[in-house]
Order: C-alpha cells, then structure tokens, then sequence
C-alpha cells in the first residue's frame, strides 16, 4: 500500500499553433477548479468530482482523469512547439492547483494553515497522555465534558486537562474559519467554545511557533519564542481591547483567505493562457465561460471597489498586475511570525489576510494612487517598487522582507541547516516529519522568492510568450507539489524528483501520510462524536476498508499507546 510514483508534469509553455487573431475558444471542462480550505470532502478519488484541486488538508494536488490525459503527453521542460490548445488549457488547471501549493507552503499566511492541522496534536499530546492516564480512553473529549458531571477543574485535574484539550483545538479550529471563510463567521461567533477573535489568532500562532520549535529540537533561536505574549493578551482584555475579550464585537473583512487564494490563482491562470493565446484571450471569452464567477471574482471585484478602481481593458493590465500584488501582500503578514511580534493591539488586523487586503485596497485608492499604472513589465523593479510603497504607507513588511528573513535563518541556525539537507534529500528525520517537510518547503521557497519575487507573483505572464525561461522552468520544477494523483484512480503518489534517491522520497511519502492520518484521527478524538471513522480511501484504491483501518489504528497506537478500538464511545 501506498507504493508507487508519478513522472513529472512539463514546466511551462511557449509559441502555440494559435495564430494571432485567432479566435479563442476556452473549454470549461478542461478549466474548472476548486479547493476545500477547512475541512476535505472524505471521498476524493482521482478528483471525479471537480477537475483540478489542492486539498489543504491531505497536502495533495489532484488532476481530473481528463486534465491527467491532457497533458500526459507533453515533453519535459520548455515547449517551444505546436500545442494542441486544448492541452494548454488542461496545463493551466495544473498551474492553477500549483498555485495553490504555493500559498499553502510558500506563504506565511497559508504555513500558518498548513500547520495549524499538526500542531493541534502537538499542542495537547502531553495533555491528551496525562488524561488517558486519568480517565481512560474515552471518545470525544468534548464528549467526556458536557455529559460527565466532574466536580474540580484545575489544570491538574482531569476536568481541567479535558478543558485545555478541547479549547486549544477549537481556538486553532476558529482560527483557521475566521482567517479564510468570513462568509460563516457567525456559525463561530454564536459556537459556545468560542471566547475571541484575537484569543483564536494568539492560540494558533504560539501553539504552531511552539510545534516549529521543538520540530527543530533548536527552541526559538530563529522562531519567535510566543511564551511572553499572553501578559501582553491579557492586558489588551482587561482593557477591553476590541477583539481580545469575551463578547467583544468581531470585525472581519468580506474578504478572506478562501477568495484571495482563488483568486490569484485564477488570475495567475488567465494571465497564462492569454500569453499562451498571444494575447488572444479576452473579456468576453472568460464571462461566457464563467471563469471569474463565484469565489474565484470575489476578490477581484472587491479590489476594484475598495481601491476605486474601473475594470482593465485587458487581462495584460497594470491593474491585473497590481491586484496580483496585492494578494501577494496580503497573505504574507509577518507580525509573530517570521518577525517578532512587537504591536500586540494591531496583531489581529497585522496577520488577518482580509484585513491586510482591505487595508492595502484603501491606501492604493487614498494614499498612493500612483501606484496603478506602474506595473507593465512584470519586473523584479517593479514588484520591489511597488510593494515597498504599500508597505511604507502601512508601516508592514515587504514580502520581499519577509522572504530575507527566512532564507537568512540558514546562516543563523545549524538546525535550519540540518532541515534543508534533508530537504536537498528528502531523507527526513521521521520526528515530526510532516512538519519537517512542509516547513522545508517554505524555507526553500522563500530563499527563491527572495531572488525572483516577480516570478512567485506573477507566474502565468513568465511561463508563456516572450519572458519564458530556463529559469522560470527549474523553479517551477523545484516548487511543484511533491505529491499527486494519478489518472487511473489509484490513489497518490509521490511525484519523481530529478537529483532524489525513489526510496528516500518513498519513505518520506509514507511517513508524512501516516502522521497525517494520525492528526486526524487526533481531531477526531477531540472533537468528533461517535466511534473512529477510516475514510481513508483517497490513500489508496486498492487498499480495503480493512487494510485502512488497520493502517490507521497502527500508527495512532505508536503514538499515544492506545488502540482505538479499546476506546470507549461516548
């Protein structure tokens, strides 16, 4: 089970059949996408329902059989041949799923997703050992509390062990809602476990903080140590701090991490396909086919509003250009994490990426409408240029900043060192290896990113036409994810990774799933009623319900040294 691997996507494309004038016909079954960001559908084989996908939640991209097909039988690397445009077209779903690798790994906001599923087993694994000793193995958590009548609740009590357990989960569930989906942010208001937006926002940070820091075995040399910031949170709610206290009122923008997402990598696909075209792609063609409805426009529509802004005459347009930017900024704050965390009253609105968006939309349109027509080159001078200047007006980081910091840690921290090697190798430590990997990857990427900003932002104008390189390929080779589907159905693999022993990626393969799987049986511990569920089929086709449930309880009994099924169902 889990066995086999996937050859290599081809990298970016060049000089279409297409001749100039040519009519553009955009097929929407070869263009569609969509990207579950809080919880994953439990049955995703071979992606049959949608016809591409990056799930936040297995780390996966998925390909639709017919996208897979597409695009199996282009050459490696560069293509400066005829294409068939219907392969183009399924080449920029896979572009557009990359896309979203990159916000998952590649951006602070979404790191902070990312490992917000590993740490709420890291946060409370020693809680969750001490109360196994205490009351047993007993399912749910949340379960155990509200129908036990347990007098006593201090922390060294099992009422209070249960208490942290479950309301460390449900501040870094929150948090995960209140940053991507502002559209249900009433379902966690009203939710009884609900205490603060603010609360939410400092349990996940400092909890994913403590989980990089102990995964380094370093402790906060490079990482911000979180261990003083609950002084600082307590005063913001005894002052009442709006945002920091229970009941306070909760102030999100209408746009969230989900519409940001979508819509850089729709864009970043248009933007391809219209070089891809030779700028044969236009308006017209992409409302007929309804590519920039629902959450894939949201974000867009919003930034011409707020910014004052008309909408572009074309998709190769200073203002396409600048609300890629502007998504770019707004899902890499730096407040906690990679930098100190120094104003604690603006630290919701400093690492909020729909505040950051909303904020960036209004200085353009009040303070530096200069800024508008500057972008036509997709320059590195340019990104540079412009993003300082929003930053300045914000008093934020740059993103450029952010990705120095991080690729400078390797100079600081022989731990930081250590972790790249393995990820020159993929020859992981097997502690905490899901973390060791995706952070490995963030590291890496900030380190490119920190070269060629203008390539990470605007992907889709450097990997067609005039400014296709050698380069452009290599990193997106070297960033691609590392593990897909196939088109047969047969569950994931890992992807083949020129200059990496098979084996070595194998067994890292294997390793990260099983931790995987482990963090979510975790959550269902936690906070799910009823007995274990194994849908694990997305794993493997071939594997049986048994084989699953088998492959599940093994690894979860290494960690916590309780079979499932010895657990009692509450």
């Amino acid at each position: 089970m889990l066995r086999g691997r996937l050859g290599n996507v081809p990298a970016t494309l060049d000089d279409q059949h297409l001749q100039d004038g040519e009519m553009i016909e955009l097929n929407p079954r070869l263009m569609s996408s969509h990207l579950g960001l809080i919880d994953s559908p439990m049955e995703l084989n071979a992606c049959l329902n949608a016809h591409g996908l990056y799930n936040s939640v297995q780390y996966v991209l998925r390909l639709s059989p017919e996208v897979h097909r597409r695009i199996a039988g282009l050459p490696q690397g560069i293509i400066r041949t005829d294409v068939d445009f219907d392969k183009v077209q399924a080449y920029s779903t896979y572009l557009h799923e990359t896309i979203h690798w990159w916000q998952h790994i590649g951006s602070t906001t979404g790191l902070m997703l990312s490992l917000s599923y590993p740490a709420q087993a890291h946060a409370n694994y020693s809680q969750l050992r001490s109360l196994l000793q205490a009351i047993g193995p007993k399912k749910s958590i949340l379960k155990w509390i509200t129908t036990t009548p347990t007098a006593g609740g201090g922390p060294d009590t099992p009422r209070g062990l249960a208490n942290i357990v479950v309301n460390t989960h449900f501040d870094i569930e929150f948090f995960r809602i209140l940053a991507t989906n502002p559209g249900i942010v009433q379902q966690v208001v009203e939710h009884s476990l609900f205490d603060s937006i603010g609360r939410s926002y400092a349990i996940a940070y400092a909890n994913i903080l403590s989980t990089l820091a102990t995964t380094l075995n370093d402790p906060f040399a490079v990482i911000t140590d979180p261990r003083g910031w609950e002084t600082e949170f307590t005063a913001l709610r005894d002052r009442r701090k709006t945002g920091y206290y229970y009941g306070s009122e909760v102030r999100v923008s209408p746009i969230g991490a989900h519409q940001i997402f979508e819509g850089q990598a729709r864009f970043t696909q248009l933007q391809f396909l219209y070089f891809a075209s030779r700028m044969g792609l236009g308006w017209d063609e992409i409302r007929a086919k309804g590519m920039l409805e629902g959450v894939y426009g949201e974000a867009f529509r919003a930034f011409l509003e707020l910014a004052n802004l008309e909408w572009p005459s074309s998709i190769d347009h200073p203002t396409v250009a600048l609300f890629m930017l502007v998504c770019d900024m707004a899902i890499n704050p730096s407040a906690g994490f990679p930098m100190p965390l120094q104003a604690f009253p603006t630290f919701i609105t400093d690492t909020d990426p729909g505040m950051r968006f909303l904020f960036l939309c209004r200085v353009i349109a009040t303070m530096r409408p200069d800024v508008v027509t500057r972008i036509t080159r997709y320059s590195r001078e340019e990104y540079l240029e412009v993003s300082e200047a929003l930053a300045a007006a914000l008093l934020i980081d740059p993103p450029v900043g952010v990705a120095h910091r991080v690729a400078g840690w390797t100079e600081e921290s022989e731990a930081i060192r250590q972790l790249m090697a393995e990820y020159r190798t993929f020859a992981y430590l097997p502690e905490n290896l899901a973390v060791r990997l995706l952070f490995s990857h963030f590291l890496a990427f900030c380190a490119d990113k920190r070269t060629r900003p203008e390539f990470f932002c605007w992907p889709g104008a450097w990997m067609a036409g005039e400014r296709v390189s050698d380069e452009g390929s290599l990193l997106l080779d070297r960033h691609s994810a590392p593990f897909m589907d196939k088109a047969d159905d047969s569950g994931i693999y890992p992807r083949v990774m020129p200059g990496r022993n098979a084996g070595l990626v194998q067994t890292a393969f294997n390793g990260f799933y099983a931790m995987n799987v482990t963090y979510e049986m975790t959550r269902q511990w936690i906070g799910k009623a009823g007995p274990f569920e194994y849908d694990y089929g997305w794993l493997s086709s071939s594997g049986t319900a048994v084989e699953m449930k088998m492959f599940g309880d093994r690894h979860f009994e290494m960690l916590y040294g309780v079979h499932p099924d010895a657990f009692e169902i509450i």
